[in-house]
């Protein structure tokens, strides 16, 4: 049994299939890379595997257990925990009127995840762990792309999430930024943490993913090691898109 199982997941919006029928398992400590044309659904899956949008089909298991049935939620009304997946925005999305501190303690306090004093320790040491030491009363105004999206990342370890999600987390930035934010997901791989991320940087997903996954047109198009996606890719719409 995969430490994460998705089977059959889609949603719709308008009447339109932007996700359908996507089969994913991943094990724990692995990284999946997922590549693909942007429209394809990649940001979409994301934000439904976080319940920033609610899957009108499919089923989430996490460790043998069941997170999500979309059955079960339009059967029973019931609601699935976010907090086993944590997501780290393109666009960084800190709050500007908090310090870099304030913006990692902000949701386990909200939470009670623990005293005060507990989760500015913890805060502290995630904060360093991005090579923000000196930046924990920064504001965000003041640091660079990079340093923002490390700060993004130590919010989303703070809520201690099973599975850590990034949507195109160099988007924004500049080769030598780039290069800052990827590293630290090089050294959460190293610690062993699960994670999801969305990239166009084909250079990390081949040295960094154990597997990368192609989605077209909403749906998983080719699934393999990288050696498998990069080298051999099967379908014309992955050999389109490496080629571009």
């Amino acid at each position: 049994m995969a430490y994460l199982e998705i089977i059959g997941l889609g949603k719709r919006f308008g009447g339109v299939d932007v996700l359908h029928d996507v089969d994913l398992t991943l094990e724990k400590g692995q990284i999946l890379s997922l590549i693909g044309p942007s429209g394809e659904g990649k940001t979409t899956f994301l934000r439904c595997l976080n319940f920033l949008e609610t899957p009108d089909r499919g089923i989430l298991r996490l460790n043998g257990e069941t997170l999500f049935d979309a059955a079960q939620v339009k059967a029973k009304g019931k609601k699935p925990s976010r907090r086993a997946f944590g997501l780290v925005f393109q666009a960084f999305h800190l709050f500007p009127q908090y310090t870099v501190l304030e913006n990692v303690m902000l949701a386990p306090t909200l939470a009670k995840k623990g005293r005060r004093e507990e989760l500015r320790e913890k805060a502290l040491d995630l904060i360093a762990k991005v090579g923000l030491a000196d930046k924990a009363d920064s504001y965000p105004n003041t640091l660079s792309g990079g340093q923002q999206q490390r700060a993004a990342i130590a919010r989303a370890l703070a809520m201690e999430p099973d599975v850590l999600c990034f949507d195109e987390p160099t988007s924004a930035l500049d080769p030598l930024l780039t290069r800052e934010v990827l590293n630290v997901i090089r050294l959460l791989k190293r610690e062993g943490r699960t994670m999801i991320v969305v990239t166009h940087e084909m250079g990390f997903a081949r040295e960094a993913s154990d597997r990368v996954a192609f989605l077209s047109r909403g749906t998983v198009a080719e699934l393999g090691t990288p050696g498998e996606i990069f080298e051999a890719p099967r379908t014309e719409a992955l050999q389109r898109f490496l080629r571009e």
